[in-house]
This record gives structure tokens, sequence and C-alpha cells, in this order.
């Protein structure tokens, strides 16, 4: 258990009486200081602990909870029984850039999909969500240095509009491009191999075998992944032929959406699979 001092740092007893410590009453207004000066816990717990004035009698080192304690604590102000060592004026500035520094917004469970797809729309880059600003969340390209101010509500307000308006015209959702299936250089130097083992009069049927397999997985290999077409054939057709629910928004968002930019002006368009972009033309 770690050992607590009897009495609050920067103050002593005297004569029965509790009275300022002349060393330590001077580290609590430094404390202060250096913290409204924008020094962290830990570097304040650094500086103290190599100016040789212990926190208490048992370690000469100091961590940042300690500097939180002292920051924290109201008697600084002074009472009946404690002087005054910070001024009034002092300890609340200590307060509000305290909160600011811990007020963050979590993100929610319904951001989660739109963070994965979320992208630039300046650069194109990834661009991910924070709450760095005094906890008012926002949007930042680490790349272009883009900064989007939006609210949670909103970013879900705008591509759930999107969604519903793709979701009410099923035409836009045309298969994506089928990629070409282009033989490895692995796959051709089989082939060739195949083909010299087949004009050889002495044909070894072991290696001739496994030159075959060998080709038809390198063939395999490269065949395109037809998943995400019949994934938007089928959510077309229900679409077209059922209401639309939530569960079909988010399938939407997860099947069929490849980026959502997000840029200023609060400016959220969604990039489909197939190469559509929904969102300039449409009003929230």
């Amino acid at each position: 258990m770690a050992w607590q001092r009897k009495t609050p740092f920067g103050y002593m007893v005297r004569g029965g009486e509790t009275v300022p410590c002349p060393t330590e009453a001077d580290a609590v207004q430094n404390i202060f200081t250096r913290y409204l000066a924008g020094a962290s816990f830990g570097r304040i717990a650094e500086e103290m602990s190599r100016g040789n004035i212990p926190y208490h009698q048992h370690t000469s080192q100091w961590n940042k909870h300690m500097v939180k304690r002292i920051l924290e604590n109201g008697k600084y102000l002074g009472t009946d029984v404690y002087p005054r060592l910070i001024s009034d004026e002092e300890f609340l500035a200590a307060q509000i850039q305290r909160e600011d520094k811990t007020d963050y917004a979590p993100c929610p469970a319904a951001l989660n999909p739109v963070r994965e797809k979320a992208v630039c729309a300046v650069c194109g880059s990834r661009i991910a969500r924070d709450t760095k600003s005094h906890g008012r969340p926002r949007w930042v390209c680490p790349d272009c240095g883009a900064i989007v101010h939006i609210s949670d509500e909103e970013v879900q307000k705008r591509i759930s509009h999107r969604l519903r308006h793709l979701a009410d015209t099923p035409d836009l959702l045309t298969q994506p491009p089928i990629p070409e299936a282009v033989p490895s250089t692995d796959a051709l130097r089989i082939q060739n191999e195949l083909n010299l083992c087949f004009n050889r009069p002495d044909i070894n049927p072991d290696y001739t075998k496994t030159l075959i397999f060998a080709a038809a997985a390198e063939r395999y290999a490269v065949l395109p992944d037809l998943t995400p077409v019949h994934d938007m054939e089928a959510l077309r057709e229900r679409l077209e032929t059922g209401p639309v629910s939530d569960s079909n928004l988010r399938e939407l968002l997860a099947k069929a959406v490849k980026a959502i930019r997000i840029g200023g002006q609060d400016y959220i368009e969604l990039e489909l699979t197939n190469g559509t972009m929904i969102g300039k033309e449409q009003t929230t």
C-alpha cells in the first residue's frame, strides 16, 4: 500500500498549528505555474524529482498522480486550518484546463463502420475521427492536414440520407467491374515448362502431373472474386421487391459502399464499389 502524508504537501505543523512549509509551498506554486503554462503531469513529476523536494519522506521520486492530487487539492485556497497558498484565479484556471484535457466524446458504436471507410475528400487518404478539440468531434487527415468539424449526429444523418436514397433507387446498384484474370509470371513459366514436357519423347508422368496441378493452382489463384458481384445483385433484388429496412441500409453500407468521402462545409459523399458517387446532388 502506498504511503500517504498526514499533512498535505505544502504545509507543516509548528507549535500545534498548520503553517506553510517554505520550500514545499514554493513547489506548490511552481506546479500550478508550470501546469498552466502547458506542462503535463508527467513532465512536472520529472522536474520535481530532479528538484530534490520529496513528496513525502519515503521517496524523492514523484509521479503524475502526486502532481494531480496537488492540482486538485482545494485546501490550497485556504481554510480554517490550512493557510492559502494559491489564488482563486490560478486554482480555477487549473481546474478548467484539467477538464479540457480530459474531456472527450467516445465514438458511438454506430460510427465504427463509417470510420472503417472514411477518406479525405481533398486527397483521398484515410481520415480519422478524434475529439482533441475540447471534446468536440472532428475528422482529421494526417496526410494533407484537412480538418472537418462535424457532429457525430450530423455524420450519421447525412450518411443515412444517402443510403436511403440509394435504397430507393436500386438501379444505381449496377454490378462492379469484374477484374481481368491476368496470369502471374510463375503461371507462365509453369505453362512453358509443361509445353516442353509434352514435346519431349521421354515424358516423365509424375513430373508432368506435378506441373499440371501447379498450372491449375496458379490459374485458380488469379481468378477474380465474384462474391461482391453476387452480393450486389442479391441486394438489388431484395430492394426492388421488398420494403427498405434499417438492416438493408447497414448491408448497403457494408457491401455497396467502397469509401465515404468527408470534407469541409459538411460535405459527405458515398463512393460505391461500382464507381457511382452518391451525395453531390443530394440535399440533407
